[in-house]
């Protein structure tokens, strides 16, 4: 039995994708797949000011936020942002905890993104 929970563990740790950190040229190109959400975990009024298009938001502060998110778990590609890549990275870490696969997170959030002064919508547009 104890061989049995060993394994099991092993194979549960394991059995995790990884997190993938990727840059907005690569974020548009996953956007492009079927079954991919972009999700914004920044507050209201941090989305509010300027967001990154087809985002939604789900704030990582939230105390629903993981039931927010849960409804979510049917999708292929899940990607989180915001503001410099900090809070997505544990809102990606939290959900791969919960069963979630092919996580990705935009590193450096928006701030790299300024930088690069890639397309950004405001909620008026």
């Amino acid at each position: 039995m104890k061989k049995f929970l060993i394994l099991f563990f092993i194979n549960l740790i394991y059995s995790q994708q990884p997190i993938i950190d990727i840059d907005f040229e690569r974020l548009s190109e996953i956007l492009d797949r079927e079954s991919t959400v972009l999700i914004d975990v920044r507050t209201q009024d941090e989305y509010n000011s300027f967001r990154i298009k087809s985002s939604i938001n789900i704030d990582y502060y939230s105390p629903s936020f993981l039931d927010s998110i849960s409804s979510y778990k049917a999708k292929k590609n899940i990607i989180f942002y915001c503001r410099s890549g900090r809070r997505s990275y544990y809102a990606a870490k939290l959900i791969q905890q919960k069963g979630f696969n092919k996580i990705y997170n935009l590193k450096g959030g928006v701030l790299e993104v300024k930088k690069k002064n890639l397309e950004f919508k405001t909620l008026n547009n």
